[in-house]
Formats: C-alpha cells, sequence, structure tokens
C-alpha cells in the first residue's frame, strides 16, 4: 500500500492528499527542502483536513511522503510547523499526544510507514538545537529541526 492510498482509505482524509509539498501552506513550504524534489510523493494537512470534525484537538499539522534510496516503502515525516520557545513545548507535546491517539484510532493505516516526527519552527527560535527543551522533546520522540527540515536522498537511521 502507498501512503496516497492509506490517506485515501483514512476517515475524514478524502480528498486531502496533494502532491509533493501542495498540502503545505506557502510560509511552510520554505521549511522544507528536500535533496531531490522528485523523491516527495505527497503530503496532507492534517490539521485542516481534521478540523471540521476535531476543532478542539490539538491537531499535527502535516504529513510528507518521501521515496528514500534506501527504503522500499515509502517513510513519512510528520511535521509540525510551530513557534519555538519554552512556553511553546507544552503545546507541541499536547499535539504529539493528539497524534499518537490519532495513529491508533483513525490513522492506524498511516503509523504502518516508517516515520520521523519533527517539530519545525516556523519563526525566530528561542533554543538552539542543543538545548535541554530540545533533548526533552526527543525523549518523547520528537525531532527540532532548526528553522529547516533537509530531507535527504538517503535515510541514515530508521525509527519506526
Amino acid at each position: 500500500m502507498t501512503f496516497e492510498q492509506a490517506v485515501a482509505q483514512t476517515p475524514y482524509l478524502e480528498g486531502a492528499w496533494r502532491d509533493g509539498l501542495g498540502a503545505l501552506r506557502a510560509e511552510d513550504k520554505t521549511h522544507i527542502k528536500a535533496e531531490d524534489t522528485r523523491r516527495l510523493r505527497g503530503s496532507v494537512d492534517l490539521d485542516k483536513a481534521l478540523q471540521p470534525n476535531e476543532p478542539n484537538a490539538h491537531r499535527w499539522d502535516f504529513a510528507i511522503a518521501y521515496q528514500h534510496t534506501n527504503r522500499k516503502e515509502e517513510f513519512v515525516y510528520w511535521v509540525e510547523t510551530h513557534t519555538a520557545s519554552d512556553s511553546q513545548i507544552n503545546a507541541v507535546l499536547k499535539k504529539l499526544d493528539w497524534l499518537k491517539g490519532w495513529f491508533s484510532r483513525d490513522g492506524q493505516k498511516m503509523a504502518k510507514f516508517e516515520r520521523e516526527i519533527v517539530w519545525v519552527p516556523s519563526g525566530p527560535t528561542a533554543f538552539t538545537k542543543g538545548a535541554t527543551q530540545v533533548k526533552i522533546l526527543a525523549t518523547k520522540g520528537i525531532r527540532y529541526s532548526g528553522a529547516v527540515l533537509r530531507i535527504p536522498k538517503r535515510h541514515p537511521t530508521s525509527n519506526h
């Protein structure tokens, strides 16, 4: 099953799939750089698609499918573009809790793909990649990318 097929079979995401980075808002696209854009399979704006059904939830922003040269299956980057400051860590952790819960409910097919959960700051950052806050996020399963998420042709690790 491709990620696009998984999206199509996921409740409330019908029609949410876009080629490449098409599901991302213009201001968020500048924070994503793929080494080989031809390997970008597509994207979904979870926040927008699920807002009518879960208006008060702390929804995660995006899923981006990429075909790495060293992976048989598509790899999915679950991307949250959000202000990066100490005061926002709890907000991002609430979104992570929502995402994990959603994986066990409606997002089961999408959760089967090898993945990485990434926080990409949407503006000025109040902490650095080596900060204590970033280490705390890592223990929870979130990688803090810094200003730009760089997607390599070949994925260096496996985080499923």
